[in-house]
């Protein structure tokens, strides 16, 4: 009797869940942009079986508290936050400074630990891009340049950084070679993903995957059931919202016109939460101006942002247009998110003005034109109907394309189908 032979055993068909290491300066629980970005994409990676580690910094972004642990693991994801000096903001010097002392420390844990599969850097600092570069290749690993901010090309439109300075010619060089090199580069829109083919990124391994917001931490609350209204005395007010980052890159010219404007209309009220570099100057003109009908707020806790969008009428984003290209402002998902309509000012060809557009939910203005924008807010204020449309179109863009989820899901895929992982 012959015994048949063995048979092979069938070849799984499940991918192989990759490991990553991601660089940024900032990180969960700080309230940066891009540290809130990156928790998301880490903390969704890690629960779809990824190992992930994050190599952040101990300073903070804007809390005078003591600094978090250096080593620690939260929601699967390990942190490894490295030493580096916290200065002020407004020094240029300093903000090199603190560049250098984190870039120095966030190379030597990159080359620690288990070898990844990928190094993913984003945009802080700047040339994080070129050393995931190095790192990667020292380590066997593939390399990903996740662009939030296009540098150093926004530090000179923003006068930061003369362009015949030796400083931009270095980096923009350094940049250029990242772009180069990296293995994939992510982009926030199609303009950025112009902006950096011109820069040296290969468009074959360029792809667009803008940032996102948690549809299912952020929804619609109904005007009646919003506790945010009644703690700050604005009920019956039609609300008009900034909320985030007031920085370089965004302008006000218009909303400080469109202000004064209907400075006279006692049914509408402006509203900044947030902060950056541009909130004292927002504070210290509405002052100036006798402006009376504004409020301003610091940050507040992510779980109540659905409280704190939902309280708006309409929504601010403002890029000037010397940046359209360079970023694309992640509370535009936020507002779409909350379903509250929003009012873009900016270029009418930036990457904000695109998401605006294809889900057909609020207004773009020029940036200097606060006639526009303050008519935008009458006729929001006095059409109810209209409102309730354009918040009901960013919610569902909102839950197709720019929900945390899906958004996660497709940046893991492309990075899958790229790199072969």
């Amino acid at each position: 009797m012959t015994s048949s032979p063995p048979t092979a055993s069938p070849r799984s068909t499940t991918p192989r869940a990759p490991s990553v290491v991601f660089l940024n300066r900032f990180y969960w629980p700080d309230v940066a942009a891009t540290g809130q970005m990156l928790a998301d994409l880490a903390e969704d990676l890690a629960a779809a079986g990824w190992q992930v580690r994050v190599v952040t910094s101990q300073s903070r972004y804007a809390s005078d508290g003591p600094p978090p642990a250096a080593h620690e693991v939260h929601q699967g994801v390990t942190i490894r936050r490295v030493r580096s000096t916290s200065s002020s903001k407004g020094s240029l010097v300093g903000r090199l400074l603190d560049y250098a002392s984190y870039l120095a420390g966030a190379f030597t844990a990159a080359l620690g630990g288990p070898r990844p599969d990928l190094i993913v850097a984003m945009t802080d600092p700047p040339v994080l891009a070129a050393l995931a570069v190095i790192a990667a290749r020292m380590r066997g690993a593939k390399s990903v340049y996740w662009v939030q901010d296009v540098y150093p090309d926004i530090a000179a439109a923003l006068g930061v950084v003369p362009r015949t300075s030796l400083a931009y010619r270095v980096s923009a060089f350094i940049a250029r070679w990242a772009h180069r090199r990296s293995d994939a580069v992510i982009v926030q829109g199609p303009r950025m993903a112009q902006v950096l083919a011109a820069a040296g990124a290969d468009p074959a391994r360029t792809r667009v995957l803008a940032n996102w917001a948690d549809a299912r931490a952020i929804q619609p609350v109904a005007a009646e059931s919003n506790p945010f209204l009644d703690e700050h005395q604005l009920r019956g007010q039609f609300v008009v919202l900034y909320s985030g980052n007031a920085g370089r890159g965004h302008t006000f010219d218009a909303v400080l016109g469109a202000m004064e404007r209907l400075r006279g209309d006692d049914g509408i009220t402006f509203v900044f939460i947030g902060g950056g570099p541009q909130f004292p100057y927002l504070q210290d003109e509405t002052k100036r101006r006798n402006l009376t009908r504004v409020r301003f707020m610091g940050y507040l806790p992510r779980e109540r942002l659905s409280e704190s969008l939902s309280a708006a009428g309409a929504a601010l984003v403002t890029e000037s247009p010397s940046v359209a290209g360079l970023l694309l402002p992640s509370k535009t998902f936020g507002i779409l998110a909350a379903g509250r309509p929003l009012l873009f000012v900016g270029d009418t060809t930036s990457d904000v003005a695109a998401v605006l557009r294809a889900a057909d939910a609020g207004r773009i203005i020029a940036p200097t034109d606060a006639d526009a924008l303050a008519a935008a807010i009458r006729a929001l204020r006095d059409d109810p109907a209209e409102c309730a449309r354009l918040g009901a179109n960013g919610r569902r863009a909102a839950l197709a394309v720019h929900d945390r989820r899906v958004a996660t899901k497709a940046w893991a895929e492309v990075v899958r189908t790229i790199l072969d992982v």
